[in-house]
């Protein structure tokens, strides 16, 4: 598998309810050193992250056009728009989201992730 494909993957992994309601599989996929600026503008570490992602119910999220760079060996980041739903209620709301993968002991690990809020966009199945 490609290092493009395996870091798409991930980024997929950490959008299931299996993973987000697993802190053994977050654990594995994000690195302690986490930060996340959301976008609601709000500021997330590793642990506030872990302690929430289980406790969602209903949350979803549909991603399209990623664009994969590689910054260096040891550091990709991944580029993308998606459409994230807090509850089956909720509108939804747009965003252009980027996340850094770091490689920490020979695993990918997630290391920092923002969103920002975009217009709406139509959504490609």
């Amino acid at each position: 598998m490609s290092l493009e494909n395996e870091i798409i993957e991930k980024e997929l992994a950490l959008m299931t309810f299996e993973v987000r309601h697993s802190k053994q599989q977050l654990r594995s996929l994000l690195s302690t050193k986490f930060r996340e600026i959301g976008a609601s503008g709000d500021y997330f570490c590793f642990d506030e992250v872990l302690d929430a992602l289980p406790q969602q119910n209903s949350w979803s999220c549909h991603i399209q056009d990623i664009e994969f760079k590689k910054v260096t060996l040891e550091v990709v980041q991944l580029v993308y728009l998606a459409f994230v739903k807090h509850t089956d209620k909720d509108e939804g709301a747009y965003s252009r989201r980027s996340s850094i993968w770091r490689k920490e002991n020979n695993n990918w690990k997630m290391w920092f992730n923002q969103g920002t809020k975009v217009a709406p966009f139509k959504l490609k199945p």
